[in-house]
């Protein structure tokens, strides 16, 4: 790249909320100086600066995930048995059992999968100890449903866990048990970390390095330029975590912007952030602190999110908050009172309301700290908890994509009543609430092209339903993109400097073979980014 300016012409730009006048721009320093047609612009460049013909391919900004697991997705793609395309048991043993033999594991060695959805199975049975037992006997096996908040492990396993029939449920899980009180394999919410300790933890530098880069490659291969991730909760030592993301950030060999999630499981996790000077939003260089993570509830799929009233398709639970109010209370105060944000994961109604009234008790805190809140996920709502979330203005972080799987379980698991106020982003829209978009990858695909077709057709990625799903909550594409660009910012309070292409913003941005304006909304879903700019580099082609 050029010392010098460098100008692009020749495109498509395509921009939010108001369209660019012109078809060219100028970027120095790794900002747009200046947008606008080609002829008007070639009079401020000299014969020494970089000229670039986008043989009018379609610009827009660069794109932004607010919520990923990206050492997950990382350990997934290189090191974990992706389960997501299985649709009955035998063929989740027989990946499992593939697995094995293709990396050729060990008695002892431990047999890790993830992705695995029982509401696409014929008959939607659970994984338990004994189908695991019949892959392997002598490896521990555990494997993730896709929602990440309920696994099943072998008869291995547990013993390796030390899990027996009185091993007591702990706060905030649950460990499945048969007539006879004895562990049935399948473990829910907190009870997994009973499992994970057992694993050998991700502690050494250099490997969470290459995951981080593995991982890096991919999101910008499709178009993205800032990326929020959650990771601390991922790894055995979290200063090596924070150590890898330091020096690939010094050694500028991150290719866009990550904003770190900052997950605490009580009030004393948040003095690591403290002492290491990770207050949100303080930018350092690729790498920016963001908020702090709270875990309240767990999934839709699982029936641990936190309802109200019971699950329609199961009267015997409501789900359950994995921690007392009390404790999320004095998280989320210690967190603003040290200048922290937070960011919330509420799936039911009663976690996402707990998460809304701690948020309005602390507002004399946060508010004049110039902190945004947000809620991740939101998905059962309710007449109260909009207009909560409309009066505090407190961000709704959603993903669309998530219609793809809950599309076809959502009304057995919460009823007709409870699904008018779920899954409602256009009603959210409507009513001034903030709103932005994200993938919660690896429990879903982070491919950006995905989410904005499952947020405009209100369909599964196969097509399905024909005619859409609650098609009045459908967005329009200017809407959905709007998530993955003109929004993000919102939560760093960075709306003046990023995610749009206009003069004095950051220069990221994303060029397509087409525009998404001028094909049919089923080819969204084939699109890929031709070529992908952070701060005026190119990062991808």
């Amino acid at each position: 790249m050029s010392n010098g300016k460098v100008m692009y012409h020749n495109a498509n730009l395509i921009n939010f909320p108001d369209m660019p006048d012109g078809d060219a721009f100028i970027v120095e320093n790794g900002k747009f100086e200046k947008v606008g047609a080609t002829e008007v612009l070639k009079k401020e460049i000299n014969d020494s600066d970089e000229l670039i013909d986008l043989q009018n391919k379609t610009v827009i900004p660069g794109l932004t995930d607010s919520h990923i697991h990206l050492l997950a997705y990382g350990s997934t793609k290189e090191q974990v048995v992706s389960l997501k395309e299985v649709r009955s048991m035998e063929e989740l043993k027989s990946k499992v059992a593939q697995h094995i033999d293709r990396k050729a594991l060990t008695s002892g060695q431990w047999v890790k999968g993830s992705g695995w959805n029982h509401d696409t199975f014929p008959d939607r049975k659970v994984p338990d100890r004994q189908d695991l037992d019949s892959i392997s006997r002598e490896h521990p096996i555990m494997l993730l449903r896709m929602c990440y908040h309920i696994c099943s492990v072998n008869t291995k396993a547990l013993e390796m866990a030390g899990i027996t029939r009185d091993t007591p449920d702990p706060e905030g899980g649950k460990i499945d048990r048969d007539a006879n009180g004895n562990p049935t394999g399948v473990l829910r919410e907190t009870a997994m970390e009973l499992v994970k300790q057992a694993i050998p933890p991700i502690v050494d530098k250099d490997e969470i390095k290459d995951l981080i880069l593995s991982a890096t490659e991919d999101l910008v291969s499709l178009g993205f330029t800032t990326v929020h991730t959650d990771d601390f909760g991922f790894v055995g030592d979290r200063q090596a975590l924070l150590d890898a993301y330091k020096e690939l950030n010094e050694q500028k060999k991150l290719p866009l912007q990550i904003v770190m999630q900052m997950i605490i499981h009580n009030p004393e996790d948040i003095d690591f952030y403290i002492e290491n000077n990770l207050q949100s939003w303080n930018s350092m260089g690729r790498l920016m602190p963001g908020p702090i993570k709270i875990l309240g509830d767990g999934s839709l799929g699982s029936r641990t999110a936190a309802l109200h009233e019971p699950y329609s398709d199961d009267p015997e639970t409501s789900g359950f908050m994995l921690m007392s109010e009390e404790r999320l209370d004095a998280m989320i105060k210690k967190s603003f009172e040290n200048g922290f944000d937070v960011a919330a994961h509420g799936i039911g109604d009663k976690t996402t309301e707990t998460m809304l009234d701690l948020f309005k008790k602390y507002e004399h805190i946060y508010k004049p700290k110039n902190l945004r809140p947000s809620v991740i996920h939101s998905q059962i709502g309710s007449d109260s908890i909009l207009r909560k979330y409309r009066d505090q203005q407190v961000i709704a972080n959603v993903q669309p994509i998530f219609t793809h799987s809950d599309l076809h379980i959502a009304e057995d698991r919460i009823g007709s009543k409870r699904l008018k106020y779920s899954y409602c982003w256009k009603t959210y829209l409507d009513m001034g609430i903030p709103t932005v978009g994200s993938s919660d990858s690896p429990v879903e695909s982070f491919n950006p092209f995905w989410n904005i077709y499952t947020a405009v057709a209100r369909k599964d990625l196969e097509g399905n339903p024909k005619d859409g799903w609650i098609m009045e909550e459908a967005l329009s594409l200017q809407e959905a993109m709007e998530l993955f660009t003109l929004k993000p910012p919102m939560l760093s309070d960075e709306c003046d400097t990023k995610g749009q292409l206009k003069e004095g913003y950051e220069a990221n941005f994303t060029v397509l073979d087409k525009d998404p304006f001028k094909v049919d909304i089923e080819e969204l879903k084939d699109f890929k980014a031709h070529a992908t700019y952070f701060r005026g580099e190119k990062v991808y082609e």
